[in-house]
């Protein structure tokens, strides 16, 4: 029997600091496109380039401290990419993405939250 996994679950981490508590989902969506070549005998596909992003929402906790907003903004403005570890159950990925400037909104009567969608730098290494 399989076991359910649920938010308590699952952790983030970003440059070393476990941002969980703050974090409401994120989300490891990966793209592939193939490459396709002509033949006499019609197209056949071969490998082409894979792609992935990290995406994030949070609660808005710019000048807390730890604050994730404060660290994204921060890492978006120097360009260094952020290091991550998206834990899921038993089963952790752990890489590199490029930072993006979060995204902020806010809507009256509810918790204000951001979004940031990071391009992964390379494809997460997957344990176990």
């Amino acid at each position: 029997m399989s076991s359910i996994i649920t938010g308590s679950d699952c952790t983030l981490t970003i440059d070393g600091e476990d941002y969980s508590c703050t974090i409401n989902s994120y989300t490891l969506s990966f793209d592939t496109s193939a490459a396709e070549y002509q033949t006499l005998c019609g197209p056949i596909a071969g490998k082409g380039t894979e792609t992935g992003t990290l995406d994030v929402t949070a609660a808005f906790d710019a000048g807390e401290t730890p604050s994730l907003f404060d660290a994204l903004w921060a890492a978006a403005d120097s360009g260094a990419n952020v290091s991550y570890v998206a834990v899921l159950g038993t089963t952790s990925f752990a890489g590199d993405a490029v930072p993006a400037r979060p995204d902020v909104n806010a809507t009256a009567g509810e918790v204000s939250e951001f979004t940031s969608s990071m391009a992964l730098n390379g494809i997460p290494t997957k344990t176990p």
